[in-house]
């Protein structure tokens, strides 16, 4: 294995919780009852605008454009009570120091990704960083595809580890390897179904890679 690609949101960093939080914020604002976690992380999707209809958001009556920058400005002044999921450092680290290039792809807009990457240290980790140019975080299959065509690495020598059923489908795009790990965006029996290993958390995840890189 010669390279790693990492999702962000959900994998690296634990902020699942927030945005559950912020999507009960909007609906009780709307006068709709709470969702359960339960029901988020079997109802989470790509692209955003889907789930925000999930969730009960009237986009004829209020514009996604709107909706999105509500959810954003809650999601922007709180990002940072978020941590980096157990382990992240310690695999990150690790793959550092055995020269293992890494790389983020997200649907994260990319300068705030950047910002997220410096405030927690580990910017030094990865040598590329894709994220998107807005907000609205509609996909990221076509910034995978563009990513894998110009890395000097054949494809299967690669692997992407994602938390969500979006991100296997990315993986598919790009013709990669994939693995899930449970504790994100979607549940684990949700991305049992996608056919590829899943992990309960990145300790697990950090033994695989072990075994691929030795």
């Amino acid at each position: 294995m010669k390279q790693i690609i990492w999702d962000w949101n959900g994998t690296l960093w634990d902020d699942t919780w927030l945005c559950l939080e912020i999507a009960n914020h909007m609906r009780q604002r709307r006068g709709m009852p709470e969702v359960l976690l339960s029901e988020y992380l079997e109802n989470f999707t790509f692209p955003v605008k889907d789930y925000y209809r999930w969730l009960g958001l009237d986009l004829e009556k209020e514009p996604f454009e709107l909706l999105a920058v509500e959810w954003i400005e809650e999601y922007e002044r709180r990002r940072f009570e978020c941590e980096l999921q157990d382990g992240a450092y310690e695999l990150l680290g690790d793959l550092y120091q055995k020269n293992i290039h890494q790389a983020v792809l997200s649907a994260h807009e990319h300068d705030t990704l950047l910002q997220s990457l410096e405030y927690y240290a580990v910017l030094c980790c990865f040598t590329d960083i894709v994220g998107l140019s807005d907000i609205y975080a509609a996909s990221k299959i076509e910034n995978g595809k563009k990513y894998i065509s110009r890395l000097a690495v054949d494809p299967s020598e690669v692997l992407f580890v994602g938390d969500t059923r979006h991100d296997f489908d990315v993986a598919q795009s790009m013709g990669v390897n994939c693995v899930l790990v449970a504790g994100g965006h979607n549940s684990k029996a949700r991305l049992a179904t996608c056919g590829v290993p899943v992990f309960d958390s990145l300790y697990d995840v950090r033994n695989h890679i072990r075994e691929l890189i030795v």
